[in-house]
């Protein structure tokens, strides 16, 4: 029976995984040829295609000496022939990595299983390990429904839908916009120099509504309110306390006192500065009767110089400037909270801003989109906004965006999938929201893979089992390490960022939030009573290199705790040869090290604030003339 297992595993699914493999660097070097300097014609996909599947299939069978490997090469060909028609907007290395990222869980998953069946272990070792493999393998359905958003950015060769704002052309009627300045506790200066640069919008009929809810502190917003009065008409100021539902009730009190005859509602983040362009080149959108709502990204100012937050500026820009403008080709961009147009018919429609979600923009997207209306994600920047100085506050706002989407789920699972529901949200909507959603809740497969993986290294120490890693597993690492790497490099270099010391460092920051994702995942589902909201802070910080090291506590203690179980594991492994338990305690040892970023970030940011002196920034002084200011609105 065993020998059956092995021969199935290297006669069909290892030489098929191997031809997989193979495609992924031929395929990165034709992608790079192709943004350095396109060169697709019929003929040349053509020979590219038969090349590309040809050398994967022939070093397949060098390797392995496997016939199947050729015929696997000649299915992948014909595979990737058979999608050039449903995937005709993409390039052909789109379509080839598609293809293979179709047949690879087939063959893994099926060398996976034969290779775990095919080992002299006792039954508890094998069922163990093979429910870790199911387990493990739930996530590939997430990376499967988002195979064709994922590959856009690199591989997308026709856009179809908007990307890029309206030239400013005079109109003949400009629909009145109203301006949502939501604040709590803000620093005044950084809200009156919001406020100073609103009012030098180039667009003739808006008007800007602060409301400040719940501030306890007078002098925090009185100074507020008294430069609104400066301002003139045009700027209404309003303090609530007691108020509700944090931003969403601050945004829902600003719509109950929005001019009547406004048809577009625009926010802007109490710290963001908006171009002056930001309106007169997104209302033409809304010529659209259907067109619910124009998102453009975040995006940050003042970062340049600091290694910390220029990391942490090109992390930000992964989501809002590659993920957003990838799923907008399918209308399911969502709202980010700022920086956006929303129409207000369509916001009243959907009957408000939500009160009870942590991320109340992007669940405002979800009832606007099943209401039929459209949405348009814009891929420049029309504002920049502060970036948390401290790890601290990273990690705070990033917890409140991790465990919003869950939330949202929880919520409208039945708007999404159920068929008594009414809903107009397309199949694609449906499919890029569950994604969104179901990606918060990705931790708790990895809580219940890791115990399993040390009940099963502590089954094979017990009984004295040994798996030896197999030769393909290095095979994986050698190839698919330098691919991820230059797919990374790439990724971030199409964004405008080249520097390596950048790219790592943004990829620390994401490695970062280990600990982050497993503590929303647990808030969101084991939740009893409502989440509070999370308040990003904007006032200066003082460096504080022992207070920094004791909000990443958590982190360094599961540090600990990791490097202590790969010690104990690598105390039974053998070192004559690479084998599970070692493979096991080397793996623990690693995500020891993961949880150490976090840490080491926060003393980054500390270090960093040290060496920049602080720079208050004085209030902004009234207008010397309206009549300038009007004339640059003109």
């Amino acid at each position: 029976m065993n020998l059956n297992y092995t021969s199935l595993r290297l006669e069909l699914f290892e030489p098929s995984l191997l031809v997989m493999l193979f495609t992924a660097p031929f395929v990165s070097f034709l992608m790079f040829r192709q943004h350095r300097k396109p060169w697709e014609t019929r003929s040349r996909k053509l020979w590219a295609t038969i090349a590309v599947w040809l050398l994967a299939g022939g070093l397949s069978f060098i390797i392995n000496r496997q016939p199947m490997a050729i015929a696997i090469a000649f299915l992948g060909m014909g595979f990737t022939f058979f999608l050039k028609k449903p995937l005709k907007d993409f390039f052909l290395t789109g379509q080839i990595s598609c293809a293979t990222a179709l047949l690879t869980p087939l063959f893994g998953i099926g060398w996976s299983i034969s290779f775990i069946l095919g080992l002299n272990l006792t039954p508890l070792t094998q069922t163990i390990l093979l429910v870790t493999l199911v387990i493990g393998s739930l996530s590939l359905v997430l990376d499967l429904a988002m195979l064709l958003p994922s590959r856009a950015y690199l591989h997308r060769r026709n856009w179809k839908r908007p990307r890029f704002s309206l030239p400013p052309i005079p109109r003949t009627q400009y629909p009145k916009v109203s301006v949502h300045v939501p604040c709590y506790s803000e620093p005044p200066e950084v809200v009156c120099e919001t406020l100073r640069i609103l009012d030098q919008l180039k667009y003739p009929n808006y008007e800007v509504l602060v409301v400040d809810n719940n501030t306890t502190d007078p002098k925090l917003w009185l100074p507020v309110r008294s430069y609104c009065q400066t301002l003139g008409e045009k700027f209404r100021f309003f303090h609530v306390e007691n108020l509700p539902g944090a931003k969403g009730g601050a945004l829902n009190y600003a719509l109950r006192h929005t001019h009547e005859d406004a048809e577009l509602i625009a926010i802007v983040d109490a710290d963001y500065h908006a171009k002056p362009e930001f309106l007169e080149r997104l209302v033409g959108f809304f010529d659209d009767p259907k067109l619910g709502f124009v998102q453009t990204p975040h995006d940050y100012r003042g970062w340049e110089g600091n290694f910390y937050q220029q990391s942490c500026y090109w992390d930000y820009l992964l989501y809002f400037k590659i993920h957003l403008a990838c799923v907008n080709e399918w209308m399911a961009s969502h709202i980010a909270g700022t920086m956006c147009l929303i129409r207000r018919e369509a916001i009243e429609k959907a009957g408000g801003w939500a009160e009870w979600s942590l991320t109340e923009d992007s669940e405002s997207a979800i009832r606007i989109h099943a209401l039929g209306y459209h949405s348009i994600f814009v891929q420049e920047s029309f504002g920049h906004g502060l970036i948390p100085e401290n790890y601290d506050r990273l990690r705070a706002q990033r917890m409140r965006w991790l465990m919003g989407p869950p939330q949202q789920l929880k919520h409208h699972w039945r708007l999404y999938w159920s068929l008594g529901h009414p809903s107009q949200l397309t199949p694609w909507q449906r499919i890029i929201e569950t994604v969104h959603s179901l990606d918060g809740l990705r931790p708790l497969l990895a809580l219940l893979t890791l115990p399993l993986t040390a009940f099963s290294t502590i089954s094979l120490i017990v009984n004295q089992e040994v798996i030896t890693i197999p030769s393909v597993f290095w095979i994986l690492l050698l190839v698919s390490l330098p691919v991820q790497m230059a797919k990374q490099w790439l990724t971030f270099s199409l964004m405008g960022c080249k520097s390596i010391k950048s790219i790592v460092g943004a990829l620390l920051v994401n490695a970062s939030f280990t600990y982050t994702r497993y503590l929303a995942c647990f808030k969101v589902v084991f939740a009893f009573k409502s989440i509070s909201w999370i308040r990003t802070n904007k006032f200066k910080v003082l460096p504080d290199r022992w207070q920094a090291l004791q909000t990443t506590l958590p982190e360094i203690t599961l540090a600990g705790i990791h490097m202590a179980i790969a010690v104990l594991i690598g105390a039974h492994a053998s070192f004559e040869t690479i084998d599970f338990v070692l493979l096991s305690a080397i793996s623990f040892f690693i995500q020891g090290c993961a949880f150490l970023i976090a840490p080491c970030l926060a003393l980054l940011a500390e270090q960093q604030l040290e060496a920049t002196p602080i720079q208050t920034l004085s209030m902004p002084c009234i207008p010397a003339s309206r009549k300038r200011t009007k004339s640059l609105r003109s």
